[in-house]
């Protein structure tokens, strides 16, 4: 029996890594552009990175479906070639081969489950957090490697036109000559200014240090053309966090490790417990995903082996589709009845469905 298993295993495993390989590298080539779109401006590696962080957002959702399509393929292949019915004839129950894609479906679904509910978090979190390197982010939504004679400060409504720009390169200070600077009312004022335009002789921006966490402008000798007040030096300071990702959010469940939602939801410090339960109910539900979608491909392999791969491969779009259906139906219930239960309505829509199926595909 172990030859069996290992033949099957074998082929089964390969099918998985090339589907899996494919559906990621498709998932990767259409993110290309937003990464690029949130590097604003950075190197090569910053928009990889990028893009790499939210294509693993979608492990979860691509480890099951290449799962089952290999699933599908392998026993659709061994269908079509009659191995298993030379299997049958031999006295041998299918069960005995559909225990391969039983053993890869448990192993699937621990490691399904040991990346959703600590190594995707984190994921999730650095996609919108700590995409680019704080500094340099900072200084590339500035505008300081840019050939324009206009520097704008995200997030603060801060600008200045220079005449001169003096500084170049990575941990040097920049110098601007001759600048007009633009600010708000309210940072007008809390600079003592009347007018929102002032002049300046000299402004500096030091090298943010890795620690930092501000960024400093160093006004010398400027003027406000409205009363005529000179000033010899100012020195406002802008948080590092706000200029460096401009579209950060607040925290949210899916940032958070398991271990640390349900400590806060025991210790009673979350504010939406009913919801923090059920997104754990909801990673438990599509971890064991590829443990349920096993014993299912396989006899969607059996129920199609005189109908060609091509149907197998439409049939394998059915379980899919319920799972789908059932995790949009259970974040419907949750907030129409507040009960966290329901993350698991998915596999238990694939349960109910798919044991008469299967019961009906083996004993026959």
């Amino acid at each position: 029996m172990w030859r069996l298993h290992r033949y099957y295993l074998r082929e089964l495993l390969v099918n998985a890594s090339i589907t899996f390989a494919v559906l990621f590298a498709i998932v990767v080539i259409s993110l290309v552009a937003r990464g690029v779109q949130r590097a604003e401006g950075g190197g090569l590696l910053d928009a990889a990175i990028i893009t790499m962080l939210w294509a693993l957002d979608s492990f979860p959702h691509l480890l099951p479906i290449s799962f089952l399509l290999a699933t599908v393929t392998t026993f659709a292949r061994a269908g079509q070639e009659r191995e298993i019915t030379a299997i049958r004839a031999a006295g041998v129950s299918p069960r005995v081969p559909m225990m391969a894609s039983v053993l890869v479906g448990l192993a699937l679904s621990v490691v399904g489950s040991l990346t959703l509910h600590y190594v995707l978090p984190e994921v999730h979190f650095r996609k919108y957090r700590v995409i680019v390197e704080a500094v340099r982010n900072t200084i590339v939504n500035m505008g300081l490697g840019s050939s324009d004679d206009r520097v704008s400060i995200p997030g603060t409504d801060v600008a200045l036109t220079y005449a001169r720009r003096e500084g170049e390169g990575e941990g040097s200070d920049i110098v601007f000559r001759d600048c007009w600077l633009y600010l708000p009312d309210d940072r007008a004022r809390d600079l003592g200014f009347v007018s929102p335009v002032v002049h300046v002789d000299r402004v500096r921006i030091p090298w943010p240090k890795k620690d930092d966490m501000v960024i400093r402008v160093v006004l010398e000798n400027g003027s406000d053309p409205l009363t005529n007040t000179r000033f010899d030096l100012l020195e406002p300071r802008f948080p590092l966090p706000a200029i460096s990702d401009s579209k950060r959010r607040d925290e949210r469940d899916d940032d958070m490790g398991s271990s640390q939602l349900l400590s806060e939801v025991l210790r009673g410090q979350h504010e939406r417990p009913m919801a923090a339960r059920y997104t754990l109910n909801r990673r438990t539900c599509f971890a064991i995903l590829p443990l349920l979608l096993g014993p299912i491909g396989f006899c969607l392999a059996l129920a199609s082996q005189n109908r060609g791969r091509a149907v197998s491969m439409l049939l394998a779009l059915l379980p899919i589709g319920v799972f789908y259906v059932g995790d949009v139906m259970g974040g419907k219930l949750l907030r129409a009845t507040g009960e966290p239960m329901f993350g698991w309505l998915p596999a238990a829509l694939l349960i109910v469905l798919g044991t008469p199926f299967c019961w009906r595909e083996l004993r026959r």
